[in-house]
């Protein structure tokens, strides 16, 4: 038996489109998943057929994702296939993580080359914000009563300011650069970057950003890069459409000179431009090489074939002028697909008659158990935020349907919550003039 035919025993649903993912090994590799079709078990599987035939061992293979659930789900799928074909060696020793704990590890071991000390503490997106409000002062100068000539409040300009430290250093843009443009807002835009990179290195505290540039900044090191590349033989890289600038640079940088890289993503399903991310990534991945071979996974094992009609009616109905890939997604041609009407329209003449019609809908689907269970169902909506959900929200509350929706911030709406965080807000020092927030 063959080493694809031991997998396929393990994982029978692998067509060809996967199966051609899967043994191609050598060189750049791009691998266009379409939704729904599956590409985590693609990579699983290319995993192992990497492992099983030889070609590398475990600490020799980088896994990446976007999230740390997305990497702990891989990482367990991985396990679990690896005991059913009988793989026996260690696959903890595999390197699984996102992006960002990876640079984490290797700046751990090579601290020494960094401007961190032992004992640096990562900064999150809030308490970038809260490091930023600690050292206000320092990094951040009043011009004509505004903050850097703009904001008239704090929280504004510590929510916007984060953003463009975060751009600068994610797209590696230089300060100096800055400095000499003719817009007087950039030019203090790079000063009080300046003053807030001086003062993350001297509190020992380092962020999402800067994570990134410090480890990238390490491979530039000609004495560094072969201790760090050493044990990387391939590199696979997960959600490839969520990549910036600088994960990009990393990563076509770990993979060099062989440039055994394997990216899977779909530029369909491209959401965080908000964070940094650009499509333009897997758009272009493959005019770094070459010789870059690309494949298609279309076959969708998720979604009724209606749906998959419509998807498609609706994404070829646009000229995307090279922002996509041309595919056709397909129906699983091993399914029948039950006689039912998978998508339907429902109007409605304002927001709160919207989700008093969704709400009729799901007690027809739970009294007819079409659905076993609430959670049988998700509600996607454009936004989170609670003008965007909070009639759907308020709707299934009143008629008693458990609704989990921990992203739509209504959390802190509640007044509980409020006066907690003012007192917390007293009791830390963030506002000293009790009667002044009073009266706020």
């Amino acid at each position: 038996m063959n080493i694809i035919e031991k997998i396929t025993n393990v994982i029978p649903t692998l067509n060809s489109s996967q199966i051609e993912a899967i043994t191609t090994t050598e060189g750049p590799l791009l691998i266009i998943a379409g939704p729904g079709t599956g590409k985590t078990l693609t990579i699983v599987a290319r995993t192992l057929y990497i492992l099983l035939t030889n070609k590398a061992t475990p600490d020799e293979i980088l896994l990446t994702t976007f999230t740390e659930k997305a990497s702990f789900e891989l990482r367990d799928r991985l396990n679990q296939s690896a005991i059913k074909i009988g793989y026996k060696n260690n696959l903890h020793q595999l390197k699984v993580g996102t992006i960002h704990s990876i640079c984490n590890d290797f700046i751990m071991k090579f601290l020494n080359h960094t401007p961190l000390k032992k004992g640096y503490v990562v900064l999150d997106e809030l308490t970038q914000m809260f490091f930023i409000y600690e050292n206000f002062k320092e990094v951040i100068p009043e011009i004509n009563g505004k903050f850097l000539g703009k904001w008239q409040k704090k929280w504004d300009a510590i929510k916007n300011i984060v953003l463009y430290y975060n751009k600068i250093t994610e797209e590696m843009i230089e300060p100096e650069n800055l400095k000499l443009s003719n817009n007087d807002f950039l030019k203090l835009i790079a000063e009080s970057y300046h003053r807030y990179k001086e003062k993350l290195f001297e509190k020992n505290r380092i962020d999402f950003s800067h994570l990134q540039r410090i480890f990238f900044d390490l491979l530039q090191n000609k004495d560094l890069y072969p201790k760090i590349k050493q044990k990387i033989k391939y590199v696979m890289v997960d959600e490839y459409q969520d990549t910036n600038f600088i994960q990009e640079r990393i990563l076509l940088t770990l993979a060099h000179p062989e440039n055994n890289i394997c990216v899977v993503g779909d530029e369909d399903q491209s959401l965080y431009r908000f964070r940094g991310a650009t499509v333009r990534n897997i758009l272009e991945f493959h005019k770094n090489f070459k010789d870059c071979k690309i494949v298609k996974l279309t076959i969708n094992y998720r979604s009724h074939k209606e749906i998959i009609d419509r998807y498609n009616n609706f994404i070829n109905s646009i000229d995307w002028q090279g922002f996509r890939f041309k595919k056709q997604i397909l129906p699983n041609p091993e399914e029948r697909f039950p006689d039912y009407p998978a998508v339907f329209s429902i109007w409605s003449k304002n927001k709160k008659d919207e989700a008093e019609r969704i709400i009729k809908l799901l007690k027809f689907l739970k009294e007819n158990r079409i659905i076993k269970d609430w959670s049988d169902v998700a509600i996607l909506l454009k936004s989170i935020r609670s003008e965007h959900s909070g009639h759907y929200i308020d709707a299934l509350r009143t008629n008693s349907i458990p609704v989990f929706a921990p992203r739509a911030k209504v959390f802190f709406e509640n007044t509980e919550i409020k006066l907690l965080l003012a007192c917390y807000t007293i009791i830390l020092g963030f506002h000293k003039n009790l009667n002044d927030y009073i009266h706020r």
